[in-house]
């Protein structure tokens, strides 16, 4: 039985940063409903992640169509394809109100480049030990659709540490999304 290898890496794109949007897109964006129609959402920072699995097996042949065929190597590259920031463009660069909004919106940059480092040693450690769960099987399946159900078993796997993941990430946005907390920082600003 040919060796496994278990390879995992991260990647994480710079934020970009964009003052094309509207308050009022912004605020539909943020999938918030505002009861006050004075009380728009001013900026937004979304995160945008992807696993990319790349799954490779060995095979045997048995004759007579039957095989037996494993789990020769994976290579899993889990990435942050997107942060993206929007600053409502009636805020201009240059001006307080940018300013603060901008600084808010890094934080929610570094809360989530932050949860995706906590999270990553729990998805590389998930990836090994799900990996090394599958046992060669004998099959008369083809060789694309059993490599297929690896990937989907590993797939199965990971869904429940990057949901967890997305867990942390909307609590601690939420914990500097409070009307405490934005009247903090519009309190920077003479003026709105």
């Amino acid at each position: 039985m040919p060796a496994r290898t278990v390879t995992f890496s991260t990647w994480m794109a710079e934020p970009t940063y964009s003052s094309a949007e509207s308050r009022a897109r912004i605020t539909a964006l943020s999938g918030l409903s505002r009861a006050d129609s004075k009380d728009f959402t001013t900026g937004l920072t979304r995160t945008t992640t992807n696993l990319e699995l790349r799954v490779q097996g060995w095979q045997i042949d048995l004759g007579q169509g039957r095989r037996c065929m494993g789990l020769a190597r994976v290579e899993g590259v889990w990435k942050i394809t997107e942060i993206k920031v929007d600053i409502a463009r009636e805020y201009p660069p240059g001006g307080c109100q940018y300013r603060v909004i901008r600084t808010h919106e890094d934080e929610h940059v570094a809360i989530s480049r932050d949860a995706f480092r906590h999270w990553t040693p729990q998805a590389e450690t998930v990836l090994h030990r799900v990996a090394a769960r599958i046992l060669p099987r004998i099959t008369t399946a083809s060789p694309d659709a059993v490599t297929a159900e690896f990937k989907d078993q590993l797939t199965a796997a990971m869904k429940p540490t990057f949901e967890a993941f997305a867990a942390e990430l909307k609590t601690r946005n939420a914990a500097i999304d409070t009307p405490g907390n934005y009247r903090r920082v519009n309190g920077q600003c003479p003026s709105w």
